[in-house]
């Protein structure tokens, strides 16, 4: 455990002596430097996912030949589904690798703002945040963090949406398809993500809330950049 805080503590230290270099000596600076390195060396798994997203979305036709033909035997059916897949070269599986890679990152950080050896120090302010402190739901200022973070992950969540054109085609799905699953499980993001994620902001130390919503809005900047290579790419290899 001391082994982790200390070098996540060591990370900050360095970034927050770059943050004060150019004029921003704030450990809040470090933490919005740190996510953003962290989305870019995420890059690669994020490429993967929504390429994985896609190609799935693509292959729903012979899925649902799949599921017709073999819907009785649950075991057949997932080992044609496999096969599929393999044939494809698509991993079912690589939508759960940025998140599964962030959530060691998210306990190491939340550890460390509990035991941060800064607490007394005028450097863990923030925008009028301190960012080793949980402030809650009290009706101040201070609301405004997780009201941000709900925020940011709706428009996430539609920024996601609006730009994939997987999503859009399912609105007109038929009911009972994979699609209109899909569809379905959308609109339940769009509700209970906001909320979830407010909590988490208030009732963790604020620098998480910074990490978090910093992540969201470079999340939307390369699901935007994401989605507007693939379909330039899907557009020139239509035209060859």
């Amino acid at each position: 455990m001391n082994t982790i805080v200390q070098g996540m503590t060591s990370i900050l230290e360095l970034l927050f002596k770059f943050s004060s270099m150019i004029g921003l000596p704030y450990y809040g600076v470090a933490i919005i430097i740190f996510t953003v390195i962290i989305k870019v060396l995420l890059y690669p798994l994020t490429w993967k996912q929504m390429v994985s997203m896609r190609r799935i979305t693509e292959l729903q036709p012979k899925m649902q030949e799949l599921q017709k033909k073999y819907g009785k035997n649950k075991e057949k059916l997932n080992q044609k589904m496999m096969e599929l897949y393999t044939k494809e070269k698509v991993n079912p599986y690589a939508g759960c690798l940025p998140i599964l890679v962030q959530l060691p990152i998210l306990w190491a950080f939340y550890q460390t703002l509990f035991r941060f050896p800064y607490s007394n120090d005028s450097t863990i302010w923030f925008l009028g945040f301190d960012i080793t402190k949980a402030y809650g739901f009290s009706l101040d200022y201070h609301l405004l963090l997780p009201i941000i973070a709900a925020a940011t992950t709706y428009i996430m969540t539609k920024v996601s949406t609006a730009t994939n054109p997987s999503m859009n085609a399912a609105k007109d799905a038929k009911p009972g398809t994979p699609q209109a699953t899909a569809q379905q499980t959308q609109k339940f993001m769009f509700v209970v993500m906001p909320f979830f994620m407010a909590y988490i902001v208030a009732t963790l130390p604020s620098g998480l809330g910074i990490y978090i919503i910093t992540m969201n809005v470079v999340s939307m900047l390369q699901t935007v950049y994401i989605n507007k290579k693939l379909a330039a790419e899907k557009q020139k290899a239509e035209a060859a």
